[in-house]
């Protein structure tokens, strides 16, 4: 009997690149991501406090309660039970906050999780909502609320230089003389479809200036926003609008990697043993939108979303309450969804609607 192990995930795309030369970084990042043997996110217990990276979904319950605030909104404006829906519910960690929080309403439950080991995960989490494997079998005529946290940024990205002669150049992964992942440029035939894109939304990137895009994200808004009949649309993520995101103050791109909650530049090392992201450009998920009908109010940082959908309840102490150790540590624990310099101010929500007139308060003051 052989004692051969499979090539490892880092073998296997090493040899992927000598037969046909320089990844792509979306490809990449891919493979690093989702492969289903090797892939970060098939691996459990990434997110969280004793993961790599924590998340308002998977911090406290108090921000599930927050959404079903929200989400009672528009079941009061349409009278009758609503959907609540979270796309890239990973391993159901808000999921399960939201079926505790939301108990009794009868609302109807949707998870999306491509990954089979994530599902198998989040249903033992919440066993009362149901889940798929893609936006593409989600029911059409959904009403209620739509949720996708930290969604758009895990989705792969192209990587590019803008050279002096005003031409893309693709940053693809290649290997050094020592057998290493390492950057190599190639021409980008597409180049001045992405630039023009990038242009129509008020970027102007400048010369030597590194750059990201997804190529996915347009497809899986617009799948989202199909769903949705009427209801409440939210996009929690890092980011920032088009003309920022490709602005003079990011000229090395946002490309970067998380490991045990520390922040990496390198995206090479060891593929399938930490996360990669980049921003997200709000202004190509606003545009998709838009075309697709929706209302968008704009983008609004965490905190003050929260503070709109009632969080300060959540702070406030009880008349004649003690204060122990406990109420304390659970106090800290809200605090920090809000906080500044801290995930209430970096993470960004874009919100939209379609048929109902909540989507304002949300953005502008406390949710009544």
């Amino acid at each position: 009997m052989s004692d051969a192990r499979a090539p490892s995930l880092t073998d296997r795309l090493r040899d992927w690149i000598v037969r046909e030369g320089p990844l792509r970084f979306d490809r990449f990042q891919n493979a690093a991501l989702y492969d289903h043997e090797a892939g970060y996110y098939e691996r459990p217990g990434r997110v969280g406090r004793g993961g790599d990276f924590v998340t308002g979904a998977s911090w406290h319950p108090a921000f599930a309660r927050c959404l079903v605030r929200a989400a009672t909104g528009v079941g009061q404006e349409l009278g009758e039970a609503v959907d609540l829906v979270d796309v890239g519910s990973g391993e159901g960690e808000l999921l399960a906050f939201l079926e505790e929080a939301s108990a009794g309403n009868g609302w109807r439950l949707r998870g999306v999780e491509a990954s089979a080991a994530r599902r198998t995960a989040a249903h033992r989490r919440a066993p009362g909502a149901t889940f798929h494997s893609t936006v593409d079998e989600l029911p059409w005529g959904l009403r209620g609320l739509v949720v996708a946290y930290e969604l758009i940024d895990a989705l792969p990205v192209r990587a590019f230089r803008l050279g002096a002669d005003g031409a893309l150049r693709e940053r693809c992964v290649g290997l050094d003389g020592e057998g290493r992942f390492a950057w190599a440029e190639q021409p980008c035939p597409d180049g001045p479809s992405i630039l023009a894109a990038l242009a129509r939304r008020g970027a102007a990137p400048e010369p030597d200036q590194l750059l990201e895009v997804r190529p996915g994200t347009a497809a899986l808004v617009r799948a989202i926003a199909s769903r949705l009949d009427r209801g409440l649309l939210l996009f929690f993520d890092y980011g920032a609008p088009t003309r920022a995101l490709y602005g003079p103050a990011r000229v090395n791109g946002t490309l970067e990697a998380f490991l045990a909650h520390g922040v990496s530049r390198d995206v090479l090392t060891d593929p399938g043993s930490r996360d990669i992201t980049a921003w997200v450009d709000f202004g190509e998920v606003e545009e998709v939108l838009r075309t697709e009908g929706l209302v968008v109010h704009g983008l609004v940082s965490q905190s003050r979303f929260l503070l709109a959908t009632g969080i300060a309840e959540e702070l406030a102490l009880v008349p004649g309450e003690g204060v122990d150790a406990h109420r304390v540590a659970e106090r800290n624990a809200v605090a920090k969804l809000v906080s500044p310099g801290g995930m209430g101010e970096s993470i960004r929500v874009l919100v939209a609607e379609r048929e109902t007139g909540l989507g304002k308060s949300l953005i502008s003051g406390p949710l009544v």
